[in-house]
C-alpha cells in the first residue's frame, strides 16, 4: 500500500481549496441561499411594462440567440456533423435551438442568471439528450463547503426537485452562467438593478402622460358657478348642484370620444379659462433622460432608439458599438459555460465558438482586417498564405490558382532591377507561376511570357 503516495494526494487536493471558501460557506453549507431580489417584480417593471427595457432584452437576446454556433475539433479543425451540433439545434421537443438561447439570454439579462438543465440516459457518463431552460426564480444555489455549490434546488407549486454535483470533479446535470456581482458569492448581478430607478422613472412618466391625455392632455379650464349676495357676502352654490354639474361634465364632456363638444351653460354659470399649459406638466424630458440611463445600464446605444435622429453611417456606428462592446462579450460569456459544462460530456478537446462572419454588423471590422491584410501583402511583408491564414479563410486548395493581375506583374518586373527579385518571386510563387529551380533570369522571361500571352514555361523546363 502506497500510504505516504495517498497523503501526498490529498495534500496536494487540500492546498487547492481556496483559503477564503470556507469562510464563504462557513453558514450556508448545505441550504438553500435565495437571491437578492425578487426576479418576478424586475421581470414585470422592465420587462412586461416598460417598453425601452423590453426592447433593449429582446434585441440584445434575439440577437445573440440568432448567431450560428461553430464546433472544433482536436487542432482546431471544424465539425460540421456531431451530435453536440444535433443537440444544439433541436435541445427538447418543441424548442428549437435559437428559441432556447434567446430564453437563456433573456433570463441572464433580467436576472443575472440563467441555467440549462441536461436530460439524458440513466447510464452514467452519457451525453444528453435533451436541454430544458430553468427559471431563475424557482432556482436556488445549494453552497459547498469549499465555496462552491453542492447542488441546486428547484421549487414549483410546492414541489422541489434537486439535482446534486460530483463532489470530486464538480460535474452537474444545471449549468449556471452569472453576470458579476460583488456583493453575492452566489448569484449574478441583474442589469436591470442598475436600470431600476430609470425603468421606475420612464413608468411613471409614461403613466402621467397617459393620466394628461385621459383629462384632454391639460387642466383646459374650471367651471364657476356665479355666487349668490346674501348680507354682503359671497355665497357658493350648494354642494349638490357643483355635484350634478360634475357628474354630467364627466358624462358629456370627458374622454377622447367628447372632445371637441361645445359647452351649454344655463343660469349663472361660465367657463374660465386656465393658463397652465401641457410644457409645465409634459414628463417628455424627463423621460428622454431615463430611456439614456436604461440604455446605459444594458450597454445598449441610444442612437439605436430612434433610428430617425441617426445618419446611416452613425447607425452602423452604433450597430458596431452593441455588438463589440455588450453582444459579443455577452455571448463568450453563455458560450463559455456549454464550453466547460456540456462540450466534456461529448467527448474531449471539443469547443464551441461563434460564427463571427455571419454577424453583418461586424462587416466594417472585416473590411479592414482585409484591406490591412492586403496591403501588407502588396507591401511583401506576408504572402498570401499568411494574409489567408489571418482572415481564417484556411490553406489554399490544392491546385488553386490566383487570378494574375497583369498591371501588378509587369510593375514588379520593372521594379526588379531596384527593389530585387524577392517581391516578383512572393507575387508569382502566390499565382502559381514559379518554380524554384528557375534562375533570375528564367523568372523575368516566364512573368515577360505571361505578359506576351504566352504561358508556355521558360526552354527546358516543365510546367508547374
Amino acid at each position: 500500500m502506497d500510504l505516504f503516495g495517498g497523503i501526498k494526494r490529498a495534500l496536494r487536493l487540500e492546498t487547492k481549496a481556496s483559503a477564503a471558501a470556507g469562510a464563504i460557506s462557513a453558514y450556508t453549507v448545505g441550504r438553500p441561499v435565495w437571491t437578492d431580489r425578487e426576479f418576478g417584480k424586475l421581470a414585470e417593471e422592465a420587462y412586461k411594462i416598460n417598453p425601452v427595457a423590453n426592447h433593449i432584452v429582446r434585441k440584445m437576446a434575439t440577437g445573440c440567440a440568432a448567431v450560428p454556433l461553430l464546433l472544433h475539433g482536436k487542432g482546431g479543425k471544424e465539425i460540421t456533423e456531431h451530435p453536440l451540433l444535433d443537440l444544439l439545434n433541436n435541445p427538447a421537443p418543441g424548442v428549437s435551438g435559437q428559441a432556447m438561447r434567446e430564453m437563456f439570454f433573456s433570463y441572464l439579462l433580467l436576472s443575472g442568471n440563467s441555467y440549462l438543465e441536461a436530460v439524458g440516459p440513466a447510464r452514467k457518463n452519457a451525453p444528453p439528450r435533451e436541454l430544458w431552460n430553468l427559471r431563475p426564480d424557482r432556482m436556488k444555489v445549494v453552497p459547498g463547503a469549499n465555496g462552491v455549490p453542492q447542488g441546486h434546488e428547484y421549487e414549483v407549486n410546492g414541489r422541489k426537485v434537486t439535482w446534486m454535483a460530483d463532489p470530486i470533479t464538480g460535474k452537474s446535470p444545471i449549468l449556471h452562467v452569472k453576470e458579476f456581482n460583488p456583493l453575492n458569492d452566489w448569484y449574478g448581478l441583474s442589469r436591470v438593478d442598475p436600470a431600476a430607478y430609470a425603468i421606475d422613472r420612464h413608468n411613471a412618466a409614461a403613466a402621467h402622460n397617459k393620466a394628461l391625455l385621459d383629462n384632454g392632455a391639460r387642466p383646459s379650464g374650471a367651471l364657476v358657478f356665479g355666487a349668490v349676495k346674501a348680507n354682503g357676502n359671497d355665497v357658493s352654490a350648494p354642494d349638490e348642484v357643483i355635484d350634478q354639474a360634475r357628474v354630467m361634465m364627466n358624462k358629456t364632456h370627458a374622454g377622447p370620444h367628447n372632445a371637441g363638444k361645445p359647452y351649454i351653460f344655463g343660469g349663472n354659470v361660465h367657463w374660465e379659462e386656465m393658463g397652465l399649459s401641457p410644457r409645465d406638466m409634459d414628463f417628455a424630458a424627463g423621460k428622454d433622460d431615463a430611456a439614456w440611463d436604461i440604455c446605459l445600464a444594458f450597454g445598449y446605444p441610444p442612437l439605436l432608439l430612434v433610428k430617425g435622429n441617426a445618419t446611416l453611417n452613425n447607425y452602423s456606428e452604433a450597430k458596431l458599438e452593441l455588438w463589440e462592446e455588450t453582444l459579443l462579450p455577452l455571448l463568450g460569456l453563455g458560450i463559455g459555460g456549454l464550453n466547460s459544462w456540456l462540450c466534456p460530456m461529448f467527448g474531449d478537446d471539443l469547443k464551441l465558438s461563434p460564427d463571427l462572419d455571419a454577424i453583418s454588423a461586424l462587416e466594417p471590422r472585416r473590411e479592414t482586417k482585409r484591406t490591412s491584410a492586403t496591403g501588407l501583402v502588396a507591401g511583401g511583408v506576408i504572402d498570401t498564405d499568411e494574409a489567408r491564414e489571418a482572415l481564417q479563410f484556411g490553406p489554399r486548395p490544392a491546385n488553386a490558382v490566383e487570378k494574375i493581375d497583369a498591371a501588378v506583374l509587369k510593375a514588379l518586373i520593372e521594379a526588379a532591377d531596384v527593389a530585387g527579385m524577392t517581391p516578383l518571386i512572393r507575387y508569382m510563387r502566390s499565382v502559381s507561376l514559379y518554380d524554384p529551380s528557375w534562375t533570375d533570369e528564367q523568372i523575368i522571361e516566364a512573368a515577360n511570357a505571361h505578359l506576351a500571352g504566352d504561358t508556355g514555361t521558360p526552354a527546358g523546363d516543365t510546367a508547374l
